[in-house]
């Protein structure tokens, strides 16, 4: 990896300050162990084991644990700080400044409760059931109002907890360890480039928050293992109360509690049951909850290919082979995290049969993972405890058991990526031969030497990956470079430049950004043909540019796909009204009435259809129904209906609206 360009001063104090932290914490751990050894000079050796017997504090507890807490939120903050000057990017306004219930504040919690997640905004019922997490956004919105970097910084401080939570989970499993090893397990965690779609998204507060309540919960069951007091299951269910209303995902963790117990404690199933059974209970709970509010109703929500691109697949044999395929992808990825991107949607990851060469990788690679974790379940192997937790984190989104929204995504590996930080530390130790027991500067060397250059090129990457992430412009440019062959990549870049091109004035800039948004609507199309999204947004940027008879057919072949699409009936209206085509414009204008008789827009250009062929009043009759809906209205509106009003010879009305007209021109117009 190179350090340059303006990445290379971050990269460069990155190493500096890494490297400082090392050393001042070795040093102040030497020095605490030679005080205890001048104290006491008989020191019982640690056997290396992944279990252990009653003792849950381990045996290098004199290294400076606190420090090495601070150092990793510290090294949180240092490698993720250009986040907080990040804008809101791909769905972060569904949770925040456009989502009507979250813009309420905490008054809306009920809501919260009873909808499912993007209920708010699309006013149906989806598959994700996110409470906690909207409910985080609207005390932020009641605390400091909608503000991106207020967002960010939450994020934050969310993922710093979250990996100081690590590390104390780490220590009790692995107690019988030098402390060394779990903190270099948490850093790799920390810094590893999957995780900046975690960090950079506001919307991606569930997966931290999921993850931090489940290693809470957890943490809670060892302490029970531990001390055999009763207090802590009811610790573990309230945490993982919170895990399950924050995210779906960690439900995994009714198998992984009590497998966990299995690998890194000596207890009887007696009691490994009963840590399990506040899970259990709550994820009862939580099914019932799930269903009583969000498939109460009947809806099914439809995966389509447009969210899904195994939805292209013609037999279950391909879906399956080109999801196993995927599930080999994430762990090339987690290896080496590059290219990375923040979509994989239809046709980025092509359909597959069990013929392909990929196809067969994965169910080799896969085989032998399993065949080794069954192998390593009865030793309690620390590689197998890894595997079977990265799998079972993973199975509820490798589209397997079943379909989700999503192709691929690297949120979704998350928290399985812990199991691979911890392999990976593992075997680095025994490749290098370090006695994970007494690890330290001064026998470890090797050791620590290959985990920091990890963590540098892990820094690095994260750092340059980070910085796509600012803003949508940012973000879906990238997208054409590391998702060249995905429709839904082609379509944001395209509308991103749209929404600019809506905001330009400079005819050159204009015309620029038009001929990029066109060039990446005909390129999505390509690939998803007989996209209804595509060719609405299309027409936007054809009627933007001026360009109405291409406008005219993009709204066209929308209503073709959707005919239902209000939107695109509204704007075909208008672009008919524009360009003459008043018999047209008032026949598709009364067919979106019939379906929205109060849509305000469609209300304004009937009335303009009307008032253009001389049935004043008609025009009238629409404008007054479209004020008493909306009050305030454009300049344009009040203009119509004055001059209506003066070819009826109504002077006082003529000059009322004629006045409002210039009250909304000095108001800067009205905002839609």
């Amino acid at each position: 990896m190179k350090f340059k360009g303006k990445d290379g001063g971050p990269m460069y104090f990155l190493f500096t300050f890494y490297s400082l932290l090392l050393i001042v914490t070795g040093s102040m751990a030497k020095k605490k162990q030679q005080s205890k050894v001048n104290k006491a000079p008989v020191v019982a050796a640690v056997k290396e084991t992944a279990t252990v017997q009653k003792s849950a504090v381990a045996p290098s507890a004199a290294a400076p644990v606190k420090w090495m807490m601070i150092a990793l939120a510290a090294v949180v903050f240092l490698v993720n700080f250009h986040t907080l000057s990040f804008d809101y990017t791909l769905d972060d306004p569904f949770f925040t400044k456009e989502n009507p219930n979250v813009s309420k504040g905490l008054s809306a919690i009920k809501e919260f409760f009873t909808h499912a997640a993007y209920y708010g905004v699309f006013k149906h019922h989806d598959a994700s059931y996110r409470p906690l997490m909207l409910t985080s956004f609207a005390l932020e919105k009641d605390l400091f109002d909608f503000n991106p970097h207020t967002s960010h910084l939450i994020n934050l401080i969310l993922f710093a907890l979250e990996s100081m939570v690590l590390f104390q989970l780490l220590r009790k499993m692995f107690v019988t360890a030098s402390v060394w090893i779990p903190y270099a397990m948490t850093l790799l965690f920390v810094l590893h480039p999957m995780h900046t779609e975690v960090v950079a998204s506001v919307k991606s507060r569930d997966e931290i928050m999921g993850l931090l309540f489940a290693a809470l919960a957890l943490i809670q069951t060892l302490q029970y293992a531990d001390t055999g007091q009763s207090k802590y299951l009811i610790f573990s269910a309230a945490w993982f109360f919170c895990a399950l209303m924050s995210k779906e995902t960690p439900i995994a963790f009714v198998l992984i509690s009590p497998m966990t117990l299995w690998f890194f404690r000596s207890v009887d199933m007696k009691k490994i049951l009963t840590a399990v059974a506040p899970y259990a209970v709550v994820a009862v709970l939580y099914l019932l909850m799930r269903s009583s509010f969000i498939e109460s109703d009947g809806e099914k929500v439809r995966i389509l290919v447009n969210n899904n691109g195994l939805m292209a697949a013609t037999t279950y044999g391909e879906k399956l082979a080109t999801a196993l395929w995927i599930q080999l992808k994430y762990l090339i990825i987690l290896g080496f995290p590059h290219p990375l991107s923040y979509d994989y949607s239809y046709s980025q990851i092509p359909i597959i049969s069990f013929t392909s060469p990929k196809a067969l990788a994965a169910v080799g690679v896969i085989i032998a993972l399993f065949v080794y974790a069954l192998k390593g379940f009865k030793k309690k192997d620390v590689f197998a405890w890894c595997i079977l937790y990265y799998g079972m984190s993973v199975i509820i989104t490798a589209n397997v058991l079943v379909d989700i929204g999503a192709t691929m995504a690297e949120r979704f590996i998350f928290s399985g990526s812990l199991g691979f930080c911890i392999a990976l530390v593992w075997l680095l130790a025994k490749l290098l031969k370090a006695d994970t027991g007494k690890v330290d500067f001064s026998n470890a060397k090797p050791l620590f030497a290959t985990v920091t250059l990890v963590c540098v090129l892990y820094a690095g990457k994260t750092i340059a990956r980070n910085e796509v992430w600012q803003s949508n412009e940012t973000l879906y440019e990238s997208g054409l470079e590391t998702a060249p062959d995905s429709w839904r990549a082609q379509y944001l870049y395209g509308a991103d430049c749209t929404t600019r091109l809506s905001k330009e004035t400079d005819v050159a800039v204009k015309k620029e950004l038009y001929q990029k948004a066109t060039d990446a609507f005909r390129r999505s199309l390509e690939i998803l043909p007989n996209n209804s999204d595509v060719y609405l947004m299309q027409g936007f940027a054809h009627e933007f540019a001026g360009v109405l008879d291409s406008a005219i057919v993009a709204y066209v072949n929308t209503l073709r796909l959707d005919s239902g699409n209000i939107q695109a009936g509204v704007n075909l209206g208008s672009a008919y009204l524009r360009t003459g085509r008043l018999d047209d414009a008032i026949q598709i204008l009364s067919r979106v009435l019939a379906r929205d008789p109060d849509n305000p827009d469609a209300l304004t250009n009937i009335g303009a259809a009307h008032g253009n062929k001389g049935l004043f009043r008609e025009s009238i009759g629409f404008y007054e129904r479209a004020i008493s809906i909306k009050p305030q209205q454009q300049p344009n509106v009040y203009m119509s209906m004055s001059n209506v009003y003066r070819y009826l010879g109504d002077s006082a009305n003529t000059q009322k609206y004629r006045a409002l007209m210039n009250k909304a021109i000095a108001e800067g117009g009205v905002k839609r």
